[in-house]
């Protein structure tokens, strides 16, 4: 009839409207996370460069503390550089040069240089790159560890280098000092270097040389970025560090009572929402409900929106049916009917 025809044709725009707003919410709900994607990576990525800075920083200051003040980090650094062409980071330079500082190798950035220098072509020959090899030797030197000098291609026998050099010096191997002993074990490397160094070419940048350079430019370059970074960063971040120290029990209970009330009262508001939205939105399928078949009205009241709102309207209109079908609305009905009439 017309009145079937009028309500199905009702229901499919109602339908199609649902699918349509669904489908723009979907698409909105997309773009936001992507959104929120790129800025979280984006922030992370800024606090990663704001750390990498200050860790430099922080090995700069114990260089020049460790070097007693002696040579100025930048001409030091320019120096190690030169001995390693490029291949390692500022970062693992100053960190390397501390190491040998602290183990006792030496404190002079022209010895420094010769051992960074020697490092790296052996461990070249050996397929390693330049800051393992740096590493392998400047902690062999300071520990006497033959199995980190045998990363780097170095055998020294620490009783042969106390004799080898008690004998230059008309000293007694048992009797030298810690120092001499550091400074035998020392010389001692510094001869074998050399003799396996004389071994190799002449020395030339390779393919891992250019792959250490890459790894070591960018950063540095995550390091500059850094520091720029930090000097609108850190300001924010002290502020927020004393913001957290200044609080105490009180101040935290009161703000996780108010954030507790805030939830709350969003919370009573959203499903206050989703009740009056499945209100109204279940007035068109309970009228419709009396013409439609059960698959349209399953397809319309599905499009109806989000799980709480099919629950509530799912409830509301199984209720609405029950007691029509019972006729608990038809004396309200025919009084309708009549009041009509009368208005009209």
């Amino acid at each position: 009839t017309r009145g079937k025809k009028k309500n199905k044709d009702e229901t499919l725009k109602l339908v199609n409207h649902n699918r349509l707003l669904n489908n723009s919410f979907a698409t909105m709900r997309s773009n936001l996370l992507l959104l929120n994607f790129a800025m979280g990576l984006g922030v992370r990525q800024l606090i990663h460069f704001g750390e990498q800075a200050a860790q430099l920083q922080s090995m700069e200051r114990a260089f020049n503390t460790l070097s007693g003040g002696t040579d100025n980090a930048s001409i030091a650094l320019e120096k190690l550089q030169e001995a390693t062409n490029g291949t390692m980071s500022d970062f693992d330079l100053f960190q390397q040069a501390n190491n040998a500082m602290i183990l006792g190798v030496t404190d002079s950035t022209e010895t420094m240089g010769e051992l960074f220098n020697a490092a790296q072509r052996l461990g070249n020959a050996l397929g390693k790159d330049t800051k393992s090899s740096v590493e392998s030797l400047m902690i062999g030197i300071g520990r006497q560890s033959r199995m980190m000098l045998d990363n780097v291609g170095i055998i020294v026998k620490a009783e042969d280098a106390y004799k080898k050099y008690a004998q230059a010096n008309n000293l007694s191997a048992t009797a030298l000092t810690q120092n001499e002993k550091q400074q035998a074990f020392m010389n001692a490397v510094l001869d074998a270097a050399t003799t396996a160094l004389a071994d190799l070419p002449e020395e030339v940048l390779t393919a891992q040389d250019a792959y250490d350079r890459l790894t070591a430019s960018t950063a540095n370059f995550t390091a500059e970025t850094g520091e720029v970074i930090n000097r609108a960063l850190l300001p924010l971040i002290i502020a927020t560090t004393d913001f957290i120290n200044a609080l105490d029990d009180e101040d935290i209970r009161v703000f996780m009572e108010s954030v507790i009330s805030l939830g709350s009262v969003l919370v009573a508001i959203k499903l206050r929402t989703v009740a009056f939205v499945g209100i109204v939105k279940l007035i068109p399928l309970a009228t419709a409900a009396a013409t439609m078949n059960l698959a349209t009205f399953t397809a319309a009241l599905a499009a109806a929106a989000g799980p709480l709102i099919l629950l509530t309207t799912l409830i509301g209109g199984g209720t609405f049916a029950l007691l029509r079908y019972t006729g608990a609305f038809e004396k309200t009905e025919e009084e309708a009917e009549v009041l009509t009439k009368n208005v009209r």
